[in-house]
């Protein structure tokens, strides 16, 4: 591992816009606890400096997710961490079927795309 990567291997700048991204994804209709477990599991996996009160004060904007996230894997694997995240508790709200639908227009991902990201979330197993 480098100075330069997380626990996980990802760039610190990367670990940043996942970190906004989920938690910003997560509150568009109230965050849920079993979410805010799940971001902090990924801040302490990744060894991130930030907390979930830095993240309340955080903005995110998908546009910076573009830039940051230059692959279309890491795009993809966005993605489909969100979905499974924002489905973690129970609730895919309309709210957040938006925001997921913004944040994949935005990383160029088209519907099929996103369908398919969609349905191998459903098939994730990620509990808080």
């Amino acid at each position: 591992m480098t100075q330069q990567e997380s626990g996980i291997g990802l760039k610190p700048e990367v670990v940043d816009i996942f970190a906004r991204g989920l938690y910003h994804l997560a509150s568009v209709d109230g965050i849920d606890q079993s979410e805010v477990s799940l971001i902090e599991e990924f801040l302490d996996e990744t060894n991130a400096d930030m907390t979930i009160t830095d993240l309340e004060r955080s903005g995110f904007d998908p546009r910076e997710a573009a830039e940051v996230l230059e692959t279309r894997a890491m795009r993809h694997i966005f993605v489909r961490t969100a979905i499974a995240l924002v489905k973690a508790d129970g609730v895919w709200s309309e709210a957040e079927i938006d925001a997921l639908g913004n944040l994949a227009e935005t990383l160029g991902l088209s519907i099929a795309d996103f369908c398919r990201l969609e349905l191998e979330a459903s098939q994730m197993s990620i509990t808080g």
